[in-house]
């Protein structure tokens, strides 16, 4: 019994006749009286009365129609919902990242002008993020630092932004009187920062192995808000991203530029070079590109103004 047998067997029910079915089908008449004989065969019983040139359903058909037409029914459920499901996983959009910076800002913003596509965010180790793109489990990797370009693998990698640090210090720490300092200026000093597998962790240690400065770490947390508490209790410094400090007003008479010109974090976004379809449709490595240039130049280029007065006070 196959499930074409049951759609056939239906329609004939539900037409009372034959040759009408054959029609609607678009089979042959006699094909369509074999299968209905077939199914009357593997059942056991006849299945339909003769009434005139009409048939109907006997008292058997009936019971065998209810939960024919029952299982169809359950199908047509399976492929819609199945559709229904390719249609989302196809207007999905996955994203593996090892950073929050900007990552609601972007998602909002994106959503806002896609509405059609959906970004599903995950966050994980920054080797973790490589390899869920090597394997195609994730469309896009957003990660600092960036990660590397692999032709073998078909990914690209474009830097979608750069930031400078600065370095917040205690309450009447001497150094707060200070320009800029560089990593002379810190040697010995305590140091609070972020775990080995962060994103601003990683681009420091990536900084300060090239001055070869070996830091005093005296806290490791990725609570920011901790970490900016613990600094302000006295227990040592941390060196932040400057949308850190630009985004919290309170901290700014703590904070000193950096002297060092390679004291920055990098933002990449990574991706195949060979995307399906409905990635090309999505527009979101030319959006994020956009979107990080645009945050540059309306939130962080204003920030660096008012810390430049701010040094000027």
């Amino acid at each position: 019994m196959e499930i074409r047998d049951l759609q056939y067997f239906c329609m004939t029910a539900e037409l009372e006749h034959v040759t009408k079915a054959a029609d609607k089908l678009g089979v042959a008449q006699p094909f369509l009286t074999k299968v209905i004989g077939q199914l009357e065969k593997e059942i056991g019983v006849p299945l339909f009365d003769n009434i005139g040139r009409k048939i109907k359903l006997n008292e058997y058909g009936e019971v065998f129609y209810f939960h024919a037409k029952k299982i169809l029914t359950e199908l047509d459920n399976l492929r819609n919902n199945m559709d229904e499901l390719i249609e989302r996983r196809s207007h999905t959009i996955h994203v593996v990242t090892n950073t929050e910076a900007h990552y609601p800002q972007l998602v909002l913003a994106y959503q806002k002008a896609n509405p059609d596509f959906q970004l599903a965010i995950t966050f994980a180790a920054r080797e973790d993020c490589l390899n869920a793109l090597k394997t195609g489990e994730q469309d896009f990797a957003i990660c600092s630092p960036p990660l590397a370009d692999d032709p073998s693998k078909g990914i690209v990698t474009d830097i979608v932004f750069r930031e400078k640090c600065c370095v917040m210090l205690p309450p009447g720490h001497p150094m707060l009187e200070k320009k800029s300092i560089d990593f002379d200026d810190m040697v010995g000093e305590p140091l609070v920062t972020t775990s080995k597998d962060s994103a601003l962790r990683i681009n420091l240690d990536q900084c300060m192995e090239r001055y070869d400065y070996t830091p005093n770490i005296v806290c490791e947390s990725n609570d920011l808000s901790m970490i900016i508490s613990t600094v302000k209790s006295g227990l040592g410094f941390a060196i932040l991203p400057r949308s850190v400090f630009f985004s919290r007003p309170s901290i700014r008479k703590y904070c000193v530029e950096t002297s060092l010109p390679d004291a920055y974090g990098e933002m990449g976004l990574s991706y195949s070079a060979n995307p399906r379809d409905e990635i090309k449709e999505s527009g979101f490595a030319t959006f994020v590109k956009t979107f990080n240039a645009r945050y540059f130049k309306d939130y962080y280029s204003k920030c660096l103004s008012d810390f430049a007065e701010l040094n000027d006070e």
